[in-house]
């Protein structure tokens, strides 16, 4: 097979043993900083953390998040590095403290590093990190049972997933499957994260005009409208259309 010169210029170049053993450096170091207690870290430590982070998500993970995230000083001098949290407050690697006001978005409603919470993880990062997919998880088990029973209504079973997203996405899988339609009913304005799924009912145009064509059958209706979605589903039934479920956020987040 001949190649052509275009195709030979864009073959990948094998990454230098330098760049290579200069990453793992880096990394070796940062990991040592983590571990190591607070006391121990000079002025020059915490300033080197602050710079390389800043550097690497700007080279290899996206520089428009910083901007987008707000994590840069009004000076530019160095990222807010996440670094210490505890009940409400966050410290960046330079010691400056805030007061967290998303809270992980939920995630943190008992408070950043709860100690009972904390507790749990250590005793089950010591046990096994992560179970095999071939025996059966009791914490697993028991948290099923716990929602099952808090959870208004007569649910019966939990489904787990790292993400929102993918909680949304498997929500529209067991509703298509369940109903055996195809349509979904979401709001303008809403957000429901960024897998195809999910960002299919997304209401804003930002997410959604750059990745066109979506899924299909995705009707948006004004927040809190109940007639809308009322008209929806009468129109989705006089002209054939099935409407498996309705995707809705209690409070609004994004435009909340």
């Amino acid at each position: 097979m001949t190649l052509e010169p275009e195709a030979v210029m864009n073959v990948p170049s094998k990454p230098s043993d330098r760049d290579i053993s200069l990453a793992y450096s880096e990394a070796q170091k940062m990991l040592g900083l983590i571990a190591a207690p607070e006391s121990a870290l000079s002025d020059q430590d915490r300033r080197w953390v602050a710079e390389t982070t800043y550097q690497n998500f700007a080279n290899h993970i996206n520089k428009g998040f910083l901007e987008y995230r707000k994590s840069v000083t009004e000076t530019n001098d160095f990222a807010l590095t996440d670094w210490y949290g505890e009940g409400s407050i966050l410290r960046d690697v330079l010691g400056r403290e805030y007061i967290d006001m998303l809270g992980g978005f939920g995630l943190y409603s008992p408070g950043i590093r709860h100690p009972k919470i904390v507790a749990a993880a250590k005793a089950q990062l010591d046990r096994n990190p992560q179970y095999s997919q071939e025996m059966l998880d009791p914490l697993r088990a028991h948290l099923a049972k716990v929602i099952a029973k808090l959870t208004p209504g007569d649910i019966q079973y939990g489904f787990f997933a790292n993400s929102g997203t993918e909680a949304v996405e498997g929500a529209m899988k067991l509703a298509k499957l369940y109903t055996g339609r195809k349509g979904f009913i979401s709001t303008l304005n809403g957000f429901h994260g960024k897998t195809l799924g999910s960002l299919s009912l997304i209401g804003k145009s930002v997410y959604r005009q750059p990745l066109l064509p979506l899924l299909e059958g995705i009707h948006q209706v004004p927040f809190g409208d109940a007639d809308a979605v009322e008209q929806v589903l009468a129109n989705a039934r006089q002209v054939g259309d099935g409407i498996a479920g309705v995707v809705v956020e209690p409070i609004q987040g994004e435009a909340g």
